[in-house]
């Protein structure tokens, strides 16, 4: 009998921690900075922003925000794109509502180049299918270039996350004991996904920015699309061993090779990572 009671206790108390870790992530006003390197070369920064959370008819919504900027004086690298994000939260599970991407380009003519694309996601069609609406635009400074404007269907029920928002739901799915996890994504205007597996067992791990190990748990994956300069392949990252689940450190591979991405400076309030205790 007692086991019995051990398991129901299990069962309550579990979707509650998921839900108390989730506000530990969603917390309006994280923001977070990470130096992207090549070796020892330091390529530029990503810096993530949770502005703000309002509610829609009776849904709570997020926005999220992603800046990523190449240094200056890098040769043959200039790169500057911003990242919008309406994420939908639902029962300890968020999705993609719309997204925004902005990549700023300087042509041989020095003008100023803006291709910004939307997506928008409709879950609540009253047909068999949801939809997923498109826009892409080429603003050159004198003229609005309406490039691409499709709209695609995919199977009523299958929820998407875009570049940004995956981001957040695997930091969230990290509480679940779900070992592996292959989400839906829509990136470069075509379906895919991307397959992440998480290591529960604490790892250690060390940046410059504090002068001690910290705890983590470790996130290996597969994205299966071709991202920001080449983004594609195997990943792993680090999660702070926390109920905030901050990723600390986290490599990639991009045309140039395998880049590392660094957290260098933090706004979150009551957050400092865990030690690393053997």
């Amino acid at each position: 009998m007692k086991y019995y009671w051990t398991i129901v206790f299990v069962v309550i108390l579990l979707p509650a921690t998921v839900l108390y870790s989730q506000s530990k992530i969603l917390q309006v006003g994280e923001e977070l900075v990470y130096t992207v390197s090549f070796g020892f070369i330091k390529l530029g920064e990503v810096k993530f922003n949770l502005n703000s959370s309002y509610y829609e008819n009776n849904r709570k919504y997020f926005t999220a925000k992603a800046e990523m900027k190449s240094f200056e004086g890098v040769p043959f690298l200039n790169v500057r794109y911003i990242f919008e994000s309406i994420i939908r939260e639902e029962k300890g599970r968020v999705l993609s509502e719309k997204f925004h991407s902005s990549e700023f380009k300087d042509e041989n003519s020095g003008q100023r180049v803006i291709l910004r694309t939307d997506y928008e996601f409709d879950y609540f069609s009253d047909n068999d299918t949801g939809y997923i609406k498109v826009k892409r635009y080429r603003d050159n400074g004198r003229d609005k270039i309406l490039e691409v404007d499709k709209t695609e269907t995919f199977e009523k029920g299958i929820e998407f996350q875009d570049g940004l928002s995956v981001i957040y739901l695997a930091r969230i799915n990290s509480f679940k004991k779900e070992r592996s996890k292959k989400v839906n994504i829509y990136i470069n205007e075509k379906q895919s996904y991307v397959a992440y597996s998480f290591n529960y067992n604490r790892d250690a791990v060390s940046i410059d920015l504090f002068d001690y190990d910290m705890a983590a748990i470790k996130i290996d994956g597969k994205a299966d699309f071709v991202g920001v300069l080449g983004l594609t392949g195997e990943f792993e990252g680090w999660l702070s061993d926390d109920e905030a689940r901050v990723p600390l450190k986290a490599r990639f591979n991009i045309i140039l090779g395998s880049v590392t991405l660094e957290l260098t400076s933090y706004k979150k309030t009551g957050w400092k990572p865990p030690k690393f205790n053997e």
